[in-house]
């Protein structure tokens, strides 16, 4: 038996019907704001809760996957397990994202369950190369190179797995907003902009663990990044997760947007 930790977006779906079509067993902890059919609905500080239902079930392996807003740790309601444990995860939430799920991942460890990447069982949403018409040029490569260094330097500080570049001039760099909206931020700056130019690289954090939390992109961030006026996406070779291929493909082929991975 799997267990998955859903969020918002597609991902949560996609794993899903691959676990289906699989005939693997799972059940799901809705984390995110939208009804999901036969999940069960959980909030962040039941941790006695989780444990209690993963055991009864036993669930030896876990999935996160989807987006979850991070929560306000005030408001938040703990049980006595969760109390147990609060001055570490205070400590987590101090620390970044990245450092919240590594301390979920702790606890679940305690009790010897694992957590799973979600492009295991997912591989066809993974890339290895240009998947695109349009290929990068070497200044887009050379932006590539530079950008990649940024993130690597900014990883150390648990933030940013997006960036764009132009020419060498950093446009933008992810914050807790996510990739989407970094992208409509650009939009409004470059909207008189004739001709399409710079990168949007996205890629996962030095040292990230692969379990969770891989970069991701899909359809919308394709339909934001012709809006930027961009000439493509770089990301990391079997390391992203790109949603929506096929509808996301036909519009980036018809604007002349290269998606490769490297």
């Amino acid at each position: 038996m799997i267990g998955i930790f859903a969020g918002s977006g597609t991902l949560p779906k996609e794993i899903f019907s691959s676990l289906s079509r699989n005939n693997k067993k799972y059940i799901i902890f809705n984390l995110s704001n939208k009804k999901i059919k036969n999940s069960i609905d959980i909030q962040l500080g039941q941790f006695g809760k989780i444990l209690m239902i993963l055991k009864k079930n036993k669930v030896k392996k876990v999935i996160f996957a989807g987006y979850v807003k991070r929560p306000n740790l005030s408001s938040m309601k703990f049980d006595l397990k969760a109390i147990s444990y609060l001055p570490k995860l205070i400590n987590a939430f101090k620390k970044g994202d990245g450092n919240i799920l590594n301390f979920a991942t702790h606890i679940l460890k305690k009790n010897k369950i694992k957590v799973v990447g979600s492009h295991i069982y997912c591989k066809h949403l993974l890339i290895n190369k240009t998947i695109t018409k349009s290929r990068p040029s070497a200044e887009d490569i050379k932006d590539f190179s530079k950008g990649k260094k940024i993130l690597n330097t900014l990883s150390k500080f648990d933030i940013a797995q997006g960036i764009l570049l132009d020419n060498g001039y950093v446009m933008a760099i992810e914050a807790a907003e996510g990739t989407d909206e970094m992208l409509k931020r650009v939009a409004k700056i470059r909207f008189k902009i004739k001709s399409n130019s710079g990168v949007l690289i996205k890629l996962p954090k030095k040292k990230q663990s692969l379990s969770y939390d891989l970069p991701t992109i899909g359809y919308k961030t394709v339909q934001l990044c012709i809006k930027s006026k961009l000439k493509g996406i770089f990301l990391k070779k079997n390391q992203n997760i790109f949603l929506d291929q096929k509808k996301a493909l036909n519009l980036a082929n018809k604007h002349g947007l290269f998606i490769t991975a490297s």
